[in-house]
């Protein structure tokens, strides 16, 4: 009650507050009373709980000591000041109360607080660890044989098989000559990190106790900084530590294990996870608890001056000793630095040093603990760390932790705004927990430790050095004493990821939207590989392929110690494959990250030149991505930068100039015909090619065209590995690449598209000879009655959106079905339209017989035909048209529910078929007016059926323009990726039988689907820029939208106003967060009232639908039903399953899974005649299928490509008689054309599947639901209605269906029926019923359930 009493509170932002003595008279009365005699605001404080109630009694009490009499205005006390302010800073810094009630609560179910409660089982745990640790017997000084044999030893006595986990260089013998190991019990033990802070959380991989045991002194010596000497005695410091705790009481409550902190091999730690007795002494914090003992030394225990960043610490003497072949050092160069490896001493050594600068900023800014512990959340959230694909999990980025994030928030809070370089804004110590963590994800957002290094305190001096040190693209974050790069090893790509998730978080923060919270802490989509990036590869790869070899002749001092400075072999070669993308994709990617899966054999150094995998994640620039050329620099004015342009692209690096006179090198992709399909790839045939030539990647044949293959095995630089294997090993096998962009496009392809010019049937084409047929209408002008004021085209091929481009036949020439292109043509208003709906259609086919007759006098090679489509009021007239090639076109138009009269014309030019009806107001208007006329003449059932009537006018007259409209500008203008994200989809929908069904999804929605993913970023992420990421996401939302809770709507404002890249750059410029314009506040409200409303009226249950700032209420397309919806997440979860098996497999295998619809769901399948489904050419080209069966459903002959034998001399002969009636038929390109079913040429539109559905539904639609691929299908599948087939219903005259007596043998049965037999649905008749309804067409029907 507390909770909903806060939430009302802020919802309402008014409290009233009673004095004392009325709140207890109206308690007295409250029994005795009704609940209509009490005001509204005495209901809000009775529903208030007692503590509450108590809290304002005391300051009514109070109030009189302080400042006298309270004023009293009727009889409620006014609202206090201090409650006021609460408001108003609420309503200002959270945009809504409930978002701060969100995260109230949020950090109270995951914060983990010290000493608390629910933690008195770990502190006492804690105890017992540092009692074991401060007691464990020391050794003296022994070899590394005799240290590791006795680590073993007492291994064993514990009950298991332990090493000295020692980095990488092993200390051999010849190079461990006077190393001695030394144990002895710490000096002291201390709790450090985020428990001990106060800012630990429990995330969904539970949470980390660091317990820090710092070594005794005298066990080093001066110079153990140097050639791993420190690392040698570390490792064996915490074998010892782990065998001390298996031997203790502690190792029989936790499971005692080495882990790698920071993925680093230098710095193994003892952690500590609970078995079940240990869980139980955890109590709440359970198994999702460990405990990390670190090794940790003392401030002055080594000269950490001789740490510096410039400084080497490895000596190539120390590598080159253990080499058995002499090699050549090049001992002249002074050797390179090893920031790294200092960086790792560092910070066993300044632990305590950093605890204390944060407890100290806690103490100034008692908001930091929570405002940290909001990053740690937020960070966790967007981590990969533990996150799997299929199977394989993931690593995540190690270095770039809630620790960094924790010090960047103590930078912004102390150092004043004077101090160091970089631009992030300073952040006051009294702000708020909000306030402080906005104030971080904005300088997240905007900085870049690259390019402006950060440091504590005065002065630049150490964060140049860093700089200088670490290289170009190092970045720096000095710590508090000067000393250590907090940011050392962390990759660029890492950076550039947290930037990007940082922008993303700061745009969720500025909107008025309810979701923030969701995808600010909550969205799980936010670390899936498979989502996140607009591109995925993986790659599996031998790691000895990557890095240099370690021994023998091949040996290099510089490179080999690159190697050792990444602290692990995988993260060295995940930096070179991340340096090689990131510099060659550095204009068409934004981002290039690098994730390698944590398998079992991570930590094992041993194996590392085993096969890897690893997970290439590439987020596209819109726009860079698919240019044709690839520019590279002037071999005159920089040569060095030529000369890696043509390292990186060997031979497809060309001197090429421009039109402005400039010589660059450049690499070429395409010609300028390219269609948009074939530009979508350009972006992974470019990853391809580069993995291709420099790692010798076997690449799959759709992803690489041949003569790119061709260019990138020409001239292949030397391979990383130079050497064989010496052991008599076969070499190890090439690295393989898999990915899904390629083999998920072609599904969104039609197997006429790839037996035809692909690169000529575009949607350009077909919107440049509509823009060609609206010159002509309007040349026409002087014949009409009307001008034509607008034409407004509605098909969705016209919109970049239809499942595959038009197809341009000339119209001479005839195919199985011809699409006809849906246009609207207005013309200028007139006052003498008829008041009659029946007359107003008739000079409506006036009009278009006109316009036939004008077109095809002035087009004679053109074919015009006029028809008309019942509309419902008895104009049912066929009309024959005058033009150059009469033909009868009175058939049934699928396009839409409603029927009207139009036009047919076959453009000579283009070779397109347009189909033109009338927009006229008018006829709007009088339909509304019917309808209003039969309300108020009390005959409600006619009264909706004009109602229904006037909307179906205005989809198609009104909503649909509009909504075309809308699309078009997606597709075209902003995301170019949008039109192929539709086509997936709806040839997802398609092949699941759901597609424009009675009941199913309709185009529209489909769309509006695609573009509420493209409009309003899902789940926390920036909108897609391929079909690829487009798709998956479309299949999350799908799977994952709480349809019943919350409001889907498509903002089409903030798409606009993403193109205002002057205000984006002025921002940039400046430092400064850039917004995005969207619908304003009262929009949003709008649309949350019309849902709230919905659900009240219990209109909302778990439908699917999407609203728009146009149509809040979302009644333009309507609403998928509630089974089709869960029908429809089940599938979409199914879909994204076998997507994430593809992606582990490295296999397409289980990609046609999910286009294929599991027809063992249905009641009964129809199986229709392959020959006379006239659209089974819009199916997947085979292709797609691979070696799946279903490319074994093609049966297309040659050469006619119907079946049927064709003489090749009687096909020429026609050909050449087309070509010449044609005229210009010779310059269209060449389309796969196939033979009328039916022999009836010119049939356009004509689809006997879909009329054959229709019919089905007219007459079956109380007992059945029928589905089909409207693209081609060779089915029907069926399920019958469960309320009405197999329940006995009484005998009467006017049955719904097919019915069949049954026997009444219950009691209950005849009472209900009384004396009247009873029956039941008769299936088996039905569906032989509906086998003669389709003599010719169906072929066979299956049944899977009897009832």
């Amino acid at each position: 009650m507390a909770a909903a009493a806060a939430k009302r509170r802020a919802g309402d932002g008014v409290v009233a507050v009673k004095g004392k003595k009325e709140q207890q008279q109206q308690q007295q009365q409250q029994k005795k009373k009704k609940e209509e005699a009490e005001a509204s605001d005495a209901e809000m404080d009775m529903d208030m709980d007692e503590d509450e109630d108590d809290e304002m009694k005391t300051d009514s009490a109070e109030a009189p000591a302080h400042g006298g009499e309270p004023k009293k205005t009727g009889s409620k006390q006014q609202v206090g000041n201090a409650e006021i302010m609460a408001l108003n800073e609420a309503s200002m810094l959270f945009k809504s109360n409930l978002f701060r009630l969100q995260i109230d609560e949020l950090l109270g179910e995951t914060a983990v607080a010290a000493g608390s409660r629910a933690t008195r089982g770990l502190d006492a745990a804690l105890k017992q660890i540092r009692d074991v640790l401060v007691g464990l017997e020391g050794t003296g000084e022994l070899t590394v044989e005799a240290a590791g044999a006795l680590v073993r030893r007492l291994g064993r006595e514990a009950g298991a098989e332990v090493a000295i986990p020692f980095p990488d260089p092993d200390p051999g013998a010849a190079g461990a000559a006077g190393l001695r190991l030394a144990f002895a019990a710490p000096d002291a033990v201390h709790v450090v990190g985020s428990y001990a802070l106060g800012t630990a959380v429990r995330t969904r991989g539970g949470f980390n106790v660091d317990v820090v045991a710092q070594m005794p002194g005298r066990l080093l010596q001066e110079r153990d900084h140097l050639n791993y000497r420190y690392f040698y005695k570390r490792a064996f410091y915490v074998a010892m530590v782990r065998v001390g705790l298996q031997r203790s009481a502690v190792g029989e409550a936790f499971d005692v294990g080495f882990e790698l902190l920071r993925g680093d091999t230098r710095l193994p730690a003892v952690v500590l996870r609970p078995r079940a007795a240990g869980a139980r002494r955890l109590a709440g914090l359970g198994r999702g608890c460990a405990v990390r003992i670190v090794a940790g030394i003392a401030g002055d225990a080594l000269p950490l001056h001789r740490l510096a960043p410039a400084r080497n610490q490895v000596r190539p003497a120390f590598l080159l000793e253990r080499n058995s072949v002499a090699v050549d050092d090049d001992s002249g160069s002074a050797p390179p630095p090893t920031p790294q490896y200092s960086a790792a001493l560092l910070g066993d050594a300044l632990l305590l040093t950093h605890m204390a600068y944060l407890f100290e900023t806690a103490r100034t800014c008692p908001e930091f603990p929570r405002a940290a512990a909001l990053l740690r959340i937020w960070r966790a959230q967007r981590s990969t760390a533990g996150r799997s694909v299929g199977a394989r999990a993931l690593r995540g980025a190690p270095r770039l932790g809630g620790f960094v994030l924790t010090m960047v928030l103590a930078w912004l809070v102390r150092s004043p705004r004077s101090a160091g370089s970089g631009s992030g804004a300073r952040l006051a110590a009294s702000m708020n927990a909000h306030q402080l963590f906005k104030g971080a994800i904005e300088f997240l957002a905007a900085h870049r430790f690259e390019a402006c290094p950060v440091q504590f305190g005065p002065g630049a001096e150490p964060a140049a050095a860093f700089a200088s040190a670490g290289g170009a693209d190092a970045a720096v974050f000095v710590d508090p004493s000067g000393t250590t790069n907090l940011l050392a090893g962390v990759q660029p790509w890492e950076l550039a990821e947290l930037r990007m998730e940082a922008r993303q978080t700061a745009l969720d923060l500025s909107h008025h939207s309810d979701h923030r919270f969701d995808r600010v802490f909550l969205s799980a989509a936010l670390t899936d590989v498979a989502a996140k990036y607009d591109h995925v590869f993986r790659l599996e790869i031998d790691l000895a392929q990557l890095l240099p070899p370690r021994h023998g002749p091949a040996l290099s001092v510089a490179r080999r110690l690159a190697e050792l400075e990444a602290g692990h072999p995988v993260a060295a070669a995940q930096a070179r494959i991340a340096r090689l993308l990131g510099s060659a994709l550095a204009a068409q990617a934004r981002l290039v990250a690098v994730h390698p899966c944590a398998d079992a054999a991570f930590e094992d150094r041993a194996r590392a030149a085993r096969r890897h995998v690893f997970y290439i994640g590439v987020v596209a620039d819109p726009d860079e991505a698919r240019r044709l050329v690839a520019l590279g620099p002037s071999p005159d004015a920089q040569p060095d930068a030529a000369a890696r342009f043509r390292a990186l692209w060997g031979a497809k690096a060309e001197l090429r100039r421009f039109r402005d006179g400039a010589i660059r090198l450049a690499a070429v992709w395409g010609a300028a015909a390219m269609p948009s399909e074939a530009r979508a790839m350009i972006l992974p045939r470019m990853v391809a090619f580069l993995l291709r030539r420099h790692f010798a990647a076997d690449v799959p044949p759709g992803l690489l065209l041949p003569d790119d293959q061709a260019a990138a095995d020409s001239a292949r630089p030397a391979p990383a590995a130079t050497a064989q294997p010496t052991d008599g090993s076969p070499p190890p096998p090439p690295p393989r690449l898999f990915a899904l962009s390629e083999p998920i496009a072609r599904f969104a392809a039609t197997r006429d598209l790839a037996e035809s010019d692909a690169d000529q049937i575009t949607f350009e084409a077909a919107l440049a000879a509509l823009d060609q047929l609206e010159r002509d209408l309007r040349a026409l002008e002087d014949q009409l009655p009307l001008r034509v004021l607008a034409v407004h085209p509605v098909a969705p091929a016209l919109r970049y959106a239809a499942l595959a481009p038009p197809k341009p036949l000339a119209p001479a020439r005839d195919d199985a079905f011809i699409e006809p292109l849906h246009v609207l043509l207005e013309f200028a208003g007139s006052t003498k339209w008829p008041g009659d709906i029946a007359a107003l259609h008739k000079v409506k086919a006036a009009f278009l017989l006109r316009l036939a007759e004008c077109y095809a006098a002035a087009h004679p090679a053109a074919r015009v035909a006029v028809a008309s489509r019942l509309y419902g009021y008895g104009a049912a007239d066929g009309l024959l048209t005058g033009a150059s090639v009469p033909t009868l076109a009175a058939h049934a138009d699928d396009f839409d529910y409603e029927r009207d009269a139009f036009v047919d014309i076959r453009h000579a030019e283009s070779g397109y078929a347009f189909r033109l009806s009338i927009l006229c107001d008018h006829e709007g208007a009088l339909l509304a007016e019917k309808a209003q006329d039969l309300r108020r003449a009390a005959l409600p059932a006619h009264a909706d059926a004009a109602d229904a009537a006037h909307r179906r006018w205005l989809r198609s007259n009104k909503w649909r323009p509009r909504h075309h409209h809308r699309i078009h500008d997606l597709c075209q203008r902003h995301h170019p990726a949008a039109s192929m994200t539709i086509r997936l989809l709806k040839r997802w929908l398609s092949r699941h039988m759901v597609l424009g069904q009675p009941v199913g999804v309709p185009e529209e929605l489909a769309e509006l689907l695609v573009a509420r993913v493209f409009a309003d970023a899902w789940n926390g992420l920036a909108a897609p820029a391929s079909a690829y990421a487009g798709f998956v996401r479309c299949l999350q939302l799908l799977a994952e939208w709480r349809w019943k809770d919350d409001l889907c709507a498509v903002d089409f404002a903030a798409i606009s106003g993403s193109d205002d890249t002057t205000d984006q750059q002025q921002k940039q410029q400046q430092h400064e967060m850039w917004l995005p314009t969207g619908m304003g506040p009262d929009a949003c409200a709008a649309l949350q009232k019309a849902f709230d409303d919905a659900k009240e009226r219990n209109k909302i249950k778990l439908e699917l639908r999407i609203a728009t700032e146009d149509d809040p209420a979302a009644q333009w397309w309507g609403s998928v039903p509630v089974v089709l919806t869960r029908r429809l997440r089940s599938m979409a979860a199914a879909s994204l399953h076998e997507i994430a098996r593809c992606l582990d497999a490295g296999s397409d295998a289980h990609l046609p899974q999910v286009f294929t619809a599991p027809l063992a769901d249905y009641d009964f399948v129809i199986r229709l005649n392959r020959d006379a489904v006239c659209r089974r050419y819009e199916q997947p080209p085979p292709a797609a299928f691979g070696d799946h069966p279903e490319r074994a459903k093609d049966g297309d002959g040659a050469p006619g490509g119907d079946g049927k034998e064709v003489f090749k001399n009687l096909l020429l002969s026609a050909q050449q008689q087309q070509q010449e009636q044609e005229g210009a038929g010779a310059r269209l390109p060449r389309v796969k054309q196939h033979a009328n079913p039916f022999g009836q040429p010119g049939m356009i539109g004509f689809d006997p599947v879909a009329l054959f559905v229709r019919d089905l539904v007219n007459v079956y639609r109380d007992s059945l639901l029928v589905f089909n691929d409207v693209h081609g299908g060779d089915c029907i599948a069926g399920l019958w209605n469960p309320a009405v087939v197999g329940r006995p219903v009484p005998f009467v005259a006017a049955m719904p269906a097919n019915m069949q007596p049954v026997a009444s043998t219950t009691t209950t049965a005849s009472a209900e029926s009384g004396s009247r037999p009873m029956a039941q649905v008769n299936t088996a008749a039905i569906l032989e019923e509906i086998a003669r309804i389709g003599e010719g067409l169906v072929e066979s029907i299956a049944v899977n359930n009897t009832k």
